[in-house]
């Protein structure tokens, strides 16, 4: 059971207003990280999302969710043991006919073109999901992008003109040279194919991308989600760079439902939370980051149109 706090509902309140009727929330998780390594996963649907998402979007009246398994940490990398394909059929189970969310699903390093055009193949499929931490590797801070998302991928999402979803690694992010380089590449590459950068190019620092995003070489097909961002700053960033044309909101859940919330700290970033929160008060992370979002908008004075797009529109366009 969710605690929503004090700060929650005043966060809430600040907000309600600005959000719009629709929402197509691009960036979830509808499993749970493993305990152990031989659980699979726990399972969440997204008739939970709307049970704890509904307080903080009041009154949305129609949500569409872009749905990817949870990444667990080496749980999921050891093709063998089954776990990933388990993780992705899960999530494809949930696409019933003229359902309207899509799947993402987990890819590996070592799977093939053939396996991936397969995977694109089922209902619901609208995108492609890649993490370092399934690479199996030890030190993700030193990883580069290519140890964790195959040309495989690329080659398919060219064509057939779908998003590949990244979350960056290396400790500086896009501002990272070897990043920034295999981004504009492969962009450039497979102009048909799509490129998400989550988190705002995983900017919990948020120096990361101020330093960065004016050197990508946009080709039209580079996007931003907004999750668990919880910086303003970071989001008209983005927005700035395309317009809001190629921004998406996203929760982030059930990430999202942890209390606190992403900062930037001197020469990095830090998560504020449990003792961190200590003498004040608490609100969710999901909260805090449609707040930024809500500051986000005031500060570059997006008209309707403009929000309706982040929240909804450009999802919609992306996933189809």
């Amino acid at each position: 059971m969710i605690n929503y706090s004090e700060a929650d509902l005043f966060l809430i309140e600040k907000y309600k207003d600005f959000l719009p009727k629709k929402v197509f929330d691009a960036h979830i998780h509808i499993t749970k990280k493993p305990s152990a390594p031989d659980v699979p996963f726990d399972t969440q649907t997204p008739a939970d999302y709307k049970r704890d998402m509904s307080p903080l979007l009041p009154g949305v009246e129609e949500i569409r969710l872009n749905m990817m398994p949870y990444p667990a940490r080496r749980a999921l990398s050891q093709l063998e043991n089954g776990l990933r394909d388990k993780s992705n059929d899960y999530a494809f189970s949930l696409v019933e006919e003229g359902c309207p969310n899509v799947v993402s699903p987990l890819i590996h390093p070592k799977d093939s073109e053939e396996f991936i055009w397969k995977l694109t193949e089922r209902p619901g499929c609208r995108g492609l999901k890649c993490y370092a931490h399934i690479s199996g590797e030890q030190d993700l801070e030193s990883l580069p992008i290519d140890a964790y998302l195959p040309e495989t991928a690329w080659v398919v999402a060219n064509e057939k003109k779908l998003p590949i979803i990244l979350h960056l690694f290396r400790k500086a992010a896009l501002s990272d040279p070897e990043n920034l380089s295999y981004i504009n590449t492969m962009a450039k590459k497979y102009p048909d194919a799509r490129l998400v950068l989550a988190h705002c190019g995983r900017a919990f620092a948020s120096w990361t991308l101020m330093d960065s995003i004016h050197k990508l070489q946009d080709n039209g097909n580079i996007w931003f989600d907004l999750a668990a961002v919880c910086e303003f700053g970071t989001m008209a960033a983005c927005i700035l760079k395309n317009a809001g044309k190629r921004v998406m909101w996203g929760s982030d859940y059930n990430v999202g439902m942890l209390s606190g919330r992403a900062i930037s700290v001197g020469s990095w970033q830090d998560w504020l939370d449990g003792e961190d929160y200590k003498g004040t008060q608490r609100a969710l992370v999901a909260t805090e980051n449609l707040m930024a979002f809500y500051q986000a908008a005031l500060l570059l004075n997006l008209d309707q149109t403009q929000i309706e797009d982040i929240f909804y529109n450009n999802a919609a366009s992306l996933f189809g």
